[in-house]
């Protein structure tokens, strides 16, 4: 039997749960937990605020459990309470007292998005300035600051960077997506934590959300961070934002917080021209040690790329695929680690495109193009829409025709909602992937 001593079992523990949980799950909610006492056939572990131990009983006790017991060689049941609360006495005429609200942990932010290794061209200096001005903290009118746009174009790169810089300044931080938001109060709401996750975020210096557009079906959740904004705002502390769309175009989202973000600064980061990925392309390979020539760089430069990330993939593509070949840089050879990307001489049919659909999905046809409205269904006739739209480079009439006679503006939004999907959730990025290929 272990080291029974709490901080020793729990410190055990952690080695064990560091192999069975994401890194940024450990980094974020277990790093800073402390075995505190075993008492009361339980063994207490101490978290760093109140939302940390809503999370751990929510999300991760079963696999905690499961791991002390195995330590122990018998059951004993793992709780949780804020590091620095008092411990409360099990008496049945008392209460527990709420721990008083801490704040989120620190942002788990990416090292490598930073102002430093932001490529800035023209088409995104003014965001590039702005998310600069709003980092310094100076007051500016650009509260709140949104920054919109097609994805892949660099805002959740500017969201971090400004993230990165508060942060040193001594600022307490939070940046998480929208989704994270939701799911995090959703989780709050179940535990009877409310209140306690509205504390948590007033408390901040800066709060950065990434992806409003996802707000727009969670009316609880627009309404709670609604309440957030007005104290934040009303305290001078900063907010930023990413969005598909401007607020005020985001369908769904209620009016009065469209018009709260509207008081500050919008900018849109539009797809550069080709003169501008070239100066994009010339930076990322500053560093490299073996960099394509720049003949070769114009060349992905003149690609049909839809965003700056897609890019940023046909430039790995050609670098590896001379790495691994161990053949030099020729126009040639970049052609042919490109060749996926360069148009075919014979678009898939819309029929082959239906047909790999229903394939992939396993559902009749008569079912994508009928007038079911289930969720699975939905999603394989969005699908279906990408991809005729996108491999095809069939019109919108004409796709809503083939799929049951829709109007042109439902395959416009079916469309839309794959293009974000695809940067947000690996599955639908996996499903278009493997479409594609067999395409």
């Amino acid at each position: 039997m272990p080291d029974r001593s709490p901080k020793a079992l729990w410190e055990t523990a952690l080695g064990q749960l560091e192999l069975q949980v994401t890194r940024p799950n450990f980094e974020t909610w277990l790093r800073e937990t402390v075995g505190l006492r075993i008492e009361h056939n339980r063994f207490v572990v101490g978290a760093p605020s109140d939302f940390a131990v809503v999370w751990l009983e929510s999300r991760l006790n079963p696999l905690i459990n499961r791991t002390v017991s195995q330590l122990l060689g018998e059951s004993l049941p793992v709780s949780f309470e804020v590091l620095g609360a008092q411990p409360v006495a099990p008496a049945a005429s008392s209460s527990p007292a709420a721990p008083s609200p801490a704040g989120p942990p620190p942002p788990d932010l990416n090292p490598r998005l930073t102002f430093g290794t932001f490529a800035v061209v023209e088409s995104n200096r003014l965001a590039y300035r702005a998310a600069r001005k709003v980092a310094t903290g100076e007051k500016n009118g650009y509260n709140p600051l949104v920054l919109c746009g097609p994805p892949g174009l660099g805002k959740t790169h500017l969201l971090h960077a400004i993230a990165h810089e508060a942060a040193d300044s001594g600022k307490h931080v939070v940046l998480l997506t929208c989704k994270e938001f939701a799911e995090r109060y959703a989780t709050t709401v179940r535990e009877g934590h409310r209140h306690e996750f509205l504390d948590t975020y007033r408390r901040v210096d800066v709060l950065l959300l990434d992806d409003l557009q996802f707000l727009t079906t969670r009316p609880g959740s627009q309404e709670q961070f609604f309440h957030i904004f007005n104290d934040l705002y009303s305290n001078d502390r900063l907010l930023v934002l990413t969005s598909a769309a401007p607020p005020q175009a985001l369908d769904g989202l209620s009016l009065h917080l469209s018009s709260r973000l509207q008081a500050g600064l919008t900018v849109t980061v539009q797809l550069p021209p080709h003169e501008e990925r070239l100066e994009i392309l010339l930076a990322k390979v500053a560093d490299l040690k073996n960099a394509p020539p720049e003949p070769i760089l114009r060349l992905i430069a003149r690609q049909d790329c839809q965003h700056i990330r897609e890019m940023e993939g046909a430039l790995n593509r050609v670098v590896a695929y001379a790495d691994l070949t161990g053949k030099p840089y020729t126009i040639e050879l970049a052609k042919q680690a490109l060749t996926p990307l360069h148009e075919s001489s014979s678009r898939p049919e819309p029929d082959e495109i239906l047909k790999a659909v229903c394939k992939h999905f396993h559902l009749p046809l008569s079912q994508i193009t009928g007038p079911s409205r289930a969720r699975d269904i939905t999603y394989a006739r969005h699908i279906a829409m990408y991809l005729l739209r996108h491999s095809s480079q069939r019109p919108l009439a004409e796709i809503g025709k083939l799929l049951g006679n829709r109007d042109h503006s439902t395959v416009l939004s079916g469309c839309r909602r794959i293009t974000r999907e695809l940067t947000s959730l690996p599955q639908t990025h996996t499903d278009i992937q493997q479409l594609e290929a067999a395409l």
